[in-house]
């Protein structure tokens, strides 16, 4: 495989002591197109903290999400602009069927959506609220897609969900390879990110990609995922933040 991928969800202090359960979900997979070219698929979210059915919102979206791209793709589907359109809205489907099995509001099913799209020779990312997804620079140096998505007050994001929801998805395709790629959640925006200067802390990223481009086995990589979940289930980071976390990372071998 020319992808070397490690990914986790884990709960934050604040949900363990309010018996909740991690509200952070994350799906990825490396498949085939029709040319036999591979493609790297990741999709994080993050269930809003009021939505009755957070947890199931995320895992909705991540789960599906995947499924729809996948389908695209081995249906011979070249996924640009309009495919991540029709995905949003094939998930928003999703997500009032299950509203309505259940008798609840959509909105008790809120959540963010932040995924990539990565071919061999071309790269598509897209987003809606808050989290952020980071790439190489091709200089050594790592930058946003776009920096997180906030509502009109602090603390406040926009949702798939929400009836702006396509209004506010941000989609970018790029005809050119990405070397390096990492999704996160918002429960990690202030270790990651500089809101000051609005750039990325570049030692955050170097230090874990470093590791991952070590790693030639496959043992080794999944050494390495494990460890992810200890380094974001320890202090070191639940001293920075109380709330669930999801960190994705990919290095093209």
């Amino acid at each position: 495989m020319s992808w070397k991928t490690i990914g986790k969800s884990v709960i934050g202090t604040s949900h363990s002591s309010a018996d909740k359960q991690c509200e952070d979900a994350l799906q990825y997979k490396i498949i085939l197109d029709h040319k036999g070219k591979e493609v790297l698929l990741a999709i994080a979210s993050d269930g809003a903290g009021s939505a009755k059915f957070a947890k199931e919102a995320s895992n909705i979206a991540t789960y599906f999400g995947i499924e729809i791209l996948t389908h695209f793709i081995k249906d011979h589907t070249k996924i640009k602009e309009a495919s991540i359109v029709l995905m949003v809205e094939t998930l928003v489907e999703e997500f009032t069927r299950f509203s309505e099995i259940a008798n609840e509001p959509l909105s008790e099913y809120s959540c963010t959506l932040l995924g990539c799209v990565l071919y061999n020779t071309s790269s598509v990312f897209f987003q809606i609220g808050d989290g952020a997804i980071i790439r190489d620079d091709g200089n050594d140096g790592y930058v946003t897609v776009w920096w997180p998505q906030n509502g009109e007050y602090a603390n406040t994001t926009c949702f798939i969900t929400d009836d702006n929801a396509l209004a506010n998805l941000r989609i970018l395709v790029m005809d050119e390879p990405i070397k390096e790629v990492a999704l996160l959640t918002d429960g990690l925006q202030m270790l990651a990110l500089n809101n000051e200067t609005s750039t990325v802390h570049q030692p955050f990223f170097n230090g874990l990609f470093k590791w991952l481009r070590f790693a030639q086995k496959e043992e080794e990589i999944e050494i390495l995922n494990n460890k992810l979940e200890e380094y974001l289930s320890g202090d070191i980071i639940n001293n920075r933040t109380d709330d669930d976390k999801t960190l994705f990372l990919g290095t093209r071998k």
